[in-house]
């Protein structure tokens, strides 16, 4: 099992390199990786492109690979891209996370690879509200229908192409907290 953190964006709307900010004491990144390996993730790839040199570190010393996303400004489906071609040729299926979502844990993502294994479905994405979306699994057969991405779009797109190969697990909006605003910010003191 791998997992592909996208943490090549450019912090545009908050103005700073968000995933600096600490939650619970932990860098934002860091605790992304954390979640990832906890979970029994073996190959985890962290996508850097903007405020690479600020992130870089929070990698080190974690069994996390860097990859390079130097086309991070043509949007999400670049960063998705450059993390399925670099992971390791036996990846049965890879997690994909935002980097920006503190309150995603190791729990939630064991609950994808557990439901991905215990359902038979090839995509596992987190229900929240009537969202459907990030952190989600995609089973390698899909890999090649996530290299076609294009733009400032996540993976909607394959899940809409199988909607018939798509379990949820279900998560609280809280969870499912992302950062790009200052009040998100603020919005991290709750629980």
């Amino acid at each position: 099992m791998a997992a592909i953190i996208l943490a090549a964006g450019g912090s545009r709307r908050l103005g700073r390199p968000k995933l600096l900010i600490a939650y619970q004491g932990v860098p934002l990144l860091r605790r992304a990786i954390d979640a990832a390996i906890d979970a029994g993730c073996v190959d985890v790839l962290v996508v850097l492109g903007a405020d690479r040199q600020h992130y870089g570190p929070l990698v080190q010393g974690t069994s996390a690979r860097e990859v390079l996303n130097p086309d991070y400004e043509q949007g999400m489906s670049s960063s998705i891209r450059a993390g399925i071609r670099a992971l390791a040729h036996q990846a049965e299926a890879a997690v994909i996370m935002l980097a920006d979502q503190p309150r995603i844990d190791m729990r939630i993502v064991r609950r994808l690879i557990d439901a991905y294994t215990h359902t038979g479905k090839r995509i596992v994405a987190c229900r929240y509200g009537p969202v459907l979306g990030a952190p989600t699994l995609f089973d390698r057969a899909l890999f090649v229908e996530l290299l076609l991405l294009e733009g400032d779009q996540g993976a909607r797109a394959v899940m809409e192409t199988h909607p018939g190969e798509v379990g949820a697990v279900e998560i609280t909006p809280q969870a499912a907290l992302d950062i790009d605003l200052p009040e998100d910010v603020a919005g991290l003191q709750g629980p």
